[in-house]
Parts: structure tokens; sequence; C-alpha cells
């Protein structure tokens, strides 16, 4: 099957065609299966965690992604019109380059012969210039740009990453187990587009509006059966954007270079936090640079958050970060407090650029 492709690897973003090459910029290993004329009928690679970064993917899956690709080949250009979803969208920027904080940083080429890693742009530094962009505007950043290219889990589904597009699992009570979705359909389109792999499905929930109905179409003991799934206003947040390299840049702004680990409830009982309120503690401190803007305010490994700029929920440390780019701006100082070894401190954290 391979030998039905031209294979071309892509190995900087430097100057990526940001109006061709579209996904998640986080990732990293990407996929696009693609018409000589730039047609796209589908993408493959995806990611939810540094510790597991193929979770989602398997060699299984990516065959059966490749042979779909080829039947929307071979009856191509017949089938441009529904299509036409998984295309890219006109971007502002040509390319990485010109987002104003990385402009005139890097060259169209790399240095082989010097420092290599250093001359490369890279991909999940084009997240963090479109959100500096809002920033600087002391401007919310959307929810589509917080929580970029969400899994179906959002929603309440999974896909086994063995096949095509099998649900592996549907949560219950979720959007998806409420429009009828079963473990065992097989997605067969979603939002009108064909979904080849996890990846389709992302780049369609990518483009999905806050509030809407979501048509699927699911292939259920040879039938096709038709459902549509309600999406509500903030069903992004369930998204987990914590993992992305690109989160670390939130990190910075709220959190002066904090890195936090979620308690669990025999922990909270063990230091005497809140059993149902925030409970964050701090598993790593940054030391240089804006990285270590929470060491210069007194903030040690070990440290509990307990209290926000004044917030006490639950929250995850995807929450907080989500918190921290959507009701912040620069500038703001930040009262926080923290439980160290049953102590109660209160500190500040500058919100920084």
């Amino acid at each position: 099957m391979f030998d039905k492709f031209v294979s071309v690897r892509i190995v900087k973003a430097n100057d990526l065609d940001l109006n061709l090459f579209q996904f998640d910029y986080d990732l990293t290993f990407a996929i696009f299966f693609m018409n000589a004329d730039k047609t796209i009928y589908g993408r493959y690679g995806t990611r939810s965690s540094v510790e597991d970064a193929e979770r989602h993917m398997s060699k299984e899956g990516l065959a059966q992604a490749m042979q779909s690709a080829l039947m929307l080949h071979e009856n191509y250009p017949g089938n441009r019109g529904v299509l036409a979803g998984k295309q890219p969208i006109a971007s502002k920027y040509k390319e990485p380059n010109d987002y104003p904080s990385l402009r005139g940083r890097y060259k169209s080429t790399l240095d082989y012969a010097g420092e290599v890693t250093k001359s490369c742009l890279h991909c999940h530094q084009i997240q963090d210039a479109a959100r500096q962009i809002v920033r600087e505007q002391r401007k919310p950043i959307p929810e589509a740009q917080m929580y970029p290219y969400p899994l179906p889990q959002a929603i309440g589904f999974s896909l086994d990453p063995q096949t095509r597009s099998k649900i592996k699992s549907v949560a219950d009570g979720t959007a998806a187990d409420l429009a009828g979705l079963r473990t065992g359909d097989e997605v067969i389109t979603l939002g009108g587009q064909a979904i080849l792999s996890i990846a389709d499905a992302q780049w369609v929930l990518h483009h999905a509006k806050a509030a809407q109905n979501l048509p699927v179409v699911v292939r259920r003991n040879g039938a096709l059966v038709s459902l549509n799934v309600k999406l509500v206003e903030g069903w992004r947040r369930q998204n987990d954007i914590s993992w992305r390299v690109s989160s670390w840049g939130m990190r910075r702004i709220g959190t002066g270079g904090l890195l936090f680990e979620p308690l669990t409830s025999e922990q909270r009982r063990n230091a005497g936090v809140d059993p149902d309120g925030l409970a964050l503690r701090v598993k790593h401190v940054g030391q240089y640079g804006a990285h270590a803007a929470a060491k210069r305010a007194g903030f040690k490994a070990g440290d509990i958050v307990t209290s926000y700029d004044g917030q006490m929920s639950d929250w995850t440390p995807s929450q907080l970060l989500g918190y921290i780019g959507q009701e912040t701006i620069t500038d703001q100082k930040v009262a926080v407090r923290i439980n160290r070894d049953g102590q109660i401190l209160k500190l500040t954290l500058p919100i920084q650029k």
C-alpha cells in the first residue's frame, strides 16, 4: 500500500505554509493525506500526554487511515464537495516568521553546521505567537485558541487507536451518550466530514462552534445511523491542555514558572486541605528568567495552592491555565494562598507578558 503514496517529509517549521499546513501545532508527529493539487483528504497524528505520546496512534490505525485516503483519492475529484470541510482556512500570516513575536528570529534554512536546534522554529511557537497577540491586546484568549484540537473525550467518547474510527468507550451522561453514540459504533462522518482518524475528528471539533448540533453518522451492526451531538457552551473546557508544550507559555505568564499536580483525596486529608476545594501541589519551580518569577516570589516545591486570585474551585492544572488565559491581564498582581507543611501563607504572583 505504501507504494501508492508519494512520501514527503518536512523537518522544520521555519517557512511552513500556514495557508496549507494547519494542524495541532503541539504535536511532534503529524501526517497529511493530500492530492497533488493540495486538496486534503485527511490527517493523522495526535497526542494527549507528555509521558505516553503514542497512546492514540498505532500502525494498524495508520494503515486503515491510509486505505481510506486511497478510497477518497479514487473517487476524486467527484467527491470534492464532501472534502470542503477538511480544507485549511485562509491564514492572516503566510509563514510563522510573519507573526510579530517571531519576525526576523529565524532563517529559512537550518544551521546543520552549528546549533541546529536553536535555528529551528518549533511548531508550538506558532501557537505561542498567536496567543501573544491576544494577550498584548489585553483580551481574553478565545476558547477555541485556549483549548485547541479537543480529543473526542471532550464530548464524551474515545476512539480505538487500532482502528480507523471505531468508538472504544462512551462516558455516561455526556453529550455523546445523550446523542445515542455507543461503544462499537464506527464513526463514518462527523460534522459532515469523512473521518479517517482521531486527528480528523479533532479537526472537526477544533472548528466547531461553542454551541451547536453536531451531526454524526455511524455504522452500527452493518447499518448507517444518523445522530446529532448537542454541544453546549463551555464544552471545550473538558479538553486537557496541561500536557501541551504551548502551555509552558501560560505557566510563565500566570504562575511564574510553576508546574502543578492535583492531590488525591487521601493526600488532601493528610495535608489538611479542603476535600472539595482547590488543591494543586507545586511539583516544580522554574529556576531561570521569567520562569523563575514564582521562585522570586517565595514559592517552593511541595507548596499546595488553595486559592488563586480569590478562586478556590477544585481546578485541574488545565482549568487553572484556562483561567489565566481568559481572566487575567498583563501587569496584574494575583494573590495566591498556599499551604506549606500545615502553615498558611499568602504570596503574590505577577502576571507577565
